[in-house]
């Protein structure tokens, strides 16, 4: 009988230290940067002029954004082939912008025409909320800078990022 109370207040103590996971990763933006994980926090995407959706996120020194035209509504995320996919470094309205701030000096990072590439792809868009994956290289835009001359992320997702 003491094995078994023994036993119930040592795993009644080990469920109530337990860290609650339950919660759904609402506004999870993140992925491999240069090799290392990347996750940005306070993601967000917003409409803006002329139908572009900015989805971002942003550490105390980082801020990571891809602009993209606005997807359609009729995206089903069980249905690969309503997937929308934006291919990076072909147009100047299809862009990753990666942004490094330090004591000294603001790096910035980016796809463009002929600059960089990548892709990205929508796989849910209601209105409220949008999910996909990326990745992309960008390039530095000040040729002069001592920062890196790339900046390379991978395995990138951005899942029920809210709208605003």
């Amino acid at each position: 009988m003491k094995k078994f109370l023994c036993f119930i207040i040592i795993a009644a103590s080990l469920v109530s230290c337990g860290e609650d996971i339950s919660n759904d990763n609402t506004g999870v933006f993140r992925g491999i940067k240069d090799n290392g994980l990347w996750e940005g926090g306070n993601s967000k995407a917003t409409i803006g002029v002329g139908n572009r959706l900015t989805i971002e996120a942003a550490t105390l020194t980082e801020v990571m954004s891809l602009k993209i035209p606005l997807p359609p509504m009729t995206i089903d995320p069980s249905n690969e082939n309503t997937f929308v996919t934006h291919i990076l470094g072909t147009s100047d309205t299809k862009v990753a912008m990666y942004t490094l701030t330090t004591a000294d000096n603001v790096y910035i990072y980016k796809t463009g025409i002929g600059s960089g590439d990548g892709q990205v792809v929508i796989s849910q868009y209601d209105g409220q909320t949008v999910s996909g994956t990326f990745r992309f290289n960008a390039l530095n835009q000040d040729l002069e800078s001592e920062g890196q001359p790339s900046v390379n992320l991978q395995e990138g997702v951005f899942y029920k990022v809210p709208v605003y």
